[in-house]
């Protein structure tokens, strides 16, 4: 996979009053309550946006949230989000569009301070969204001078808000989508050896063919989780030595983490995608995947892990990198140009 070099918000020619719209992904979870439940990505785009605060702009961010069916749904408004961000935001002004584009949309815009922010609502309340219907991202683009993805997590999406808008405004890549490209090219390009991958999860299909591609750059491969009960041995020679655990239950055994244990402690870049147990199933499941957690962050390797369920399963372990984007960081691994990040400034020009 060739290097990636994008134009960053720091290059962005950002003056007191410009208008810049943001792409975030604050699809996060909700409480039965309507509480967020897990603020890292919203956490994790603050950043960019005190960034862009601190030069006076106007932020208008956008993001979706859930999968409404193309129209308005209240279970997937952003207003939780919203006050979510306010209390994150403490000392900012932060304002809310009951609408995504249009003129009440252009009209808070006008109004709003400089040095403030503007929330839209969920972009996916049309289906112009995910089809990247032109001109929806044209409604969007004209609400900004200068366009920020902040969106890994939606990186691997063509939608109107992560590339269509790209296509009318100068367009960078947002503090978070710089430190994922950062993060994720030392495995695809040329990672500190040992390089161990571990590949754990539900579902073969979808991890098979990340396993294929890392098998050839990787000096190990660890596969754990319901994963390994489905795992084939194809034949085909590869540079990493293989090992698959042999646990049927939901969890891997202590004699696995052993066997794995000198291989971990040994290596220096990892990569984990995929729990090793059922640990939303019951609490005590995930005691194989948090005894792997503790070796990986007691070893001296540059540990990165791929986002989704492997991320909430090790929230409580401090990694290298832990990923925004699950389905993202998959296909950034596997070498995939994804579609929102191919269309961001050039670092030096297009």
């Amino acid at each position: 996979m060739k290097s990636i070099s994008i134009a960053t918000v720091e290059d962005a020619p950002i003056k007191v009053g410009t208008r810049v719209l943001v792409r975030v992904d604050y699809n996060v979870p909700l409480t039965v309550d309507g509480k967020i439940s897990d603020d890292k990505r919203m956490v994790d785009s603050l950043p960019t946006i005190h960034y862009l605060l601190e030069r006076g702009a106007k932020v208008i961010l956008c993001s979706h949230f859930g999968r409404p069916d193309g129209k308005p749904e209240p279970q997937y408004s952003l207003r939780p989000v919203y006050e979510h961000l306010r209390v994150l935001l403490p000392q900012v002004k932060v304002q809310f569009a009951s609408q995504t584009v249009g003129e009440q949309v252009q009209q808070q815009i006008a109004a709003m301070p400089n040095g403030s922010v503007l929330l839209l609502e969920n972009t996916r309340f049309t289906p112009a969204e995910t089809s990247n219907d032109p001109t929806f991202a044209k409604q969007l683009a004209d609400l900004g001078e200068i366009f920020v993805n902040d969106a890994f997590g939606a990186a691997h999406r063509a939608h109107a808000s992560t590339v269509g808008v790209a296509a009318y405004l100068p367009s960078y890549a947002g503090y978070l989508m710089a430190r994922e490209i950062q993060y994720l090219s030392q495995i695809t390009e040329n990672p500190e050896r040992p390089f161990t991958v571990i590949i754990g999860g539900k579902k073969i299909s979808d991890k098979l063919p990340l396993a294929r591609k890392l098998a050839d750059r990787a000096d190990y491969v660890l596969v754990g989780g319901r994963v390994a009960q489905d795992w084939e041995d194809d034949g085909v020679k590869r540079r990493a030595k293989i090992y698959v655990s042999a646990d049927k239950g939901l969890d891997i055994s202590a004699a696995t983490v052993a066997t794995w244990q000198p291989i971990l402690t040994n290596s220096r870049t990892i990569f984990w995608n995929g729990p090793l147990g059922q640990f939303d199933v019951d609490a005590k499941n995930g005691a194989g995947t948090r005894a792997i957690a503790q070796i990986i962050v007691d070893s001296q390797a540059i540990s990165i892990v791929g986002g989704g369920d492997t991320a909430a399963a090790v929230k409580d372990f401090k990694f290298t990198h832990v990923s925004t984007g699950g389905g993202a960081a998959l296909e950034f691994v596997e070498g995939t140009t994804l579609p929102g990040i191919a269309c961001l400034q050039k670092k030096g020009g297009k």
